[in-house]
């Protein structure tokens, strides 16, 4: 009984698996589907990046960039934003590099300590230490003239997305601004 209870468990299984495969395939050929379309109507880059700030979307979303000649889109759930080349002065990565010390203790010392030297060598084996980490977030960041004439700018989060440097290249390549001029 046991046994045909395995069986039918891991055929239900197996089932699952093929189900998810064709499901995922089935995504994943009319992604492939819609990028096509879209580099025929003259998309040239496409990115996933978190939105930390600058449009009228909340924090931390997912959000498509889709990258035009004379235009950039910005897509998150059924948000679709659209910012022309023209009004873009600049466009960059930037990092943060963030240290953390952390105080860390040494179980391992302690009894290392107290087998060889008694309570003594547990104290002194076991002591805390400070611990070194070193977090590094990189960010797209867009600056662009709004329609009140102001600079403002639109923030990603981009770390670890090594394709993001094309988008910025491509920018420097196809950018027709000549910039602008403060006087404070």
């Amino acid at each position: 009984m046991a046994f045909y209870i395995i069986i039918g468990i891991t055929l239900l299984f197996v089932v699952f698996c093929f189900y998810m495969f064709i499901a995922t395939s089935k995504a994943q050929h009319k992604r492939k589907k819609q990028l096509k379309e879209l580099k025929n109507n003259g998309m040239l880059t496409n990115l996933t990046l978190l939105h930390v700030s600058g449009l009228p979307i909340a924090e931390n979303l997912l959000c498509q960039i889709y990258s035009y000649p004379d235009r950039i889109e910005f897509k998150s759930g059924t948000t679709n934003i659209t910012l022309e080349r023209s009004k873009i002065t600049d466009m960059c990565i930037k990092t943060d590099v963030e240290i953390q010390k952390q105080m860390v203790s040494n179980p391992g010392g302690a009894i290392a300590g107290a087998i060889m030297f008694g309570t003594l060598g547990a104290i002194i084996g076991g002591r805390e230490k400070s611990k070194t980490k070193k977090k590094i977030s990189s960010y797209l960041i867009i600056t662009y003239i709004n329609n009140q004439e102001e600079l403002t700018y639109i923030g990603f989060d981009a770390t670890n997305n090594f394709s993001v440097g094309k988008i910025v290249k491509e920018f420097q390549e196809l950018n027709t601004n000549p910039g602008i001029h403060i006087n404070l």
